[in-house]
Parts: structure tokens; sequence; C-alpha cells
């Protein structure tokens, strides 16, 4: 299943509220800042976190958000399944029963792939709390790196298929297991970058947007 950015912005945005309450509301204008999400976009977000109870909304001049649970009693699958509807690799996992409303469901080996792979995900994401995500957060602002980036390639404003050139120069120059940080804003190269990881064989490790723009991790395999 691939994670939208609604939830990835639904994610950072409890975690910056978790981190900067302190008692008081947290200005939705002081989160889009701090994670560089469009401030129209994370609106349509808070909402739907309010709605879902995992946050509370205070109005008024010093208004702002506060969460609605512990962090640790709020599990990322849960805010995933609020904001994109069930973790499922196929629309028939989604759907009731293994093969949900499917035709060929009788006669098709992979439905009991497709129910493995949504169980397994909806483990990984049910197990995993904000609490958890906070602590992996809180390394980072006390100076722990959270990978082992050797090098940092820009590719911003450069069009596709150069990003992709120029990543396959600079991992021939990189040892096995050092982890190749790429920035990128090109729509091409943001569907061809994992891709191009997969078809070369190289460990895709993630990405992270900040608007348009977008942060790939790649870790050299071969």
């Amino acid at each position: 299943m691939l994670i939208s950015s609604k939830s990835e912005y639904g994610i950072r945005a409890l975690m910056d509220i978790a981190l900067n309450q302190q008692g008081a509301p947290v200005n939705r204008s002081a989160i889009s800042q701090r994670q560089q999400i469009p401030l129209p976009y994370l609106t349509q977000v808070l909402r739907i976190l309010v709605g879902g109870g995992l946050l509370k909304s205070n109005r008024g001049p010093s208004g702002g958000y506060t969460l609605g649970k512990d962090p640790a009693s709020i599990s990322i699958l849960e805010v995933v399944t609020l904001l994109q509807g069930p973790v499922a690799p196929t629309g028939c996992a989604a759907a009731a029963g293994a093969g949900g409303e499917c035709q060929r469901q009788d006669g098709c080996g992979l439905v009991g792939v497709w129910s493995e792979l949504k169980s397994s995900s909806e483990n990984v994401l049910g197990q995993t709390s904000l609490r958890d995500i906070m602590a992996g957060k809180a390394s980072a602002l006390s100076g722990e790196p959270e990978d082992d980036v050797t090098e940092k390639l820009d590719c911003i404003g450069v069009p596709c298929p150069l990003p992709i050139v120029r990543i396959a120069e600079t991992m021939r120059s990189l040892g096995v297991g050092q982890i190749l940080e790429v920035w990128a804003d090109d729509e091409g190269a943001k569907a061809d970058i994992p891709a191009w990881c997969m078809g070369t064989g190289n460990d895709f490790i993630g990405r992270e947007e900040f608007g348009e723009q977008m942060k790939f991790l790649i870790r050299k395999a071969v």
C-alpha cells in the first residue's frame, strides 16, 4: 500500500502538536510553517483529525489545537485509516472478506497474498503509536541523526530524466550501505526515483514531502 501525503501530513501535524502544546493550544499557522505543509491543505487535515477525536479545536485569539488523546493511545493505523481509508494493497482486500466483491475471487491465487499483506501492514501500523514516533523525533532534536546520510544531491529545478542520471552517477561513487539524500521537485522524478531503486536493486528507505519539494533516502545495496 502507498501512504498518502494526507496521512503523512496528519502524522506530522499530530507530532508537532504533541511536542509543542505544553499546556496551550498550538496555532495552525505555526504548524504549517514548522512542518512546511500548505496551510489550506493542513486545515483540511486538521478538520478530519478533530472529527475523528484525535484533536481538540480551541477557538479565539489564542486558540489552536491540542491532542484529543494520549500519544501512547493514538496508533498510526488509526491516523492512516481516518485520513485515507482501509489499509489494503488492493480494492478487493479493502472490502469485506479476503476477496471482497471481486468476480474472480474463487479462482484467484492472489487473495491470500493480498490478505496477508493487509494484515501485516495493519499489525505494524497498529503497534506503532504517536509516542513511538515522537521518541524518534526527540532523538533527532537532540542532535542524533535519523539516518547516516553519506551524500546529498540537490535536483531541485532539474527536469526529468536528468535527476535519475545524476542519482546513478552519484551512487556509483558510494560504497555498499552508504546513504544518498536526494531533493527533487519534478513530478516525473518523484515517480521515477522509487522505481529506479527497485529496478537497480538499491534500497529505497523512504521519502518526505515539503510542499512541492520531496526528499528521498536511498541506500546503496549493490
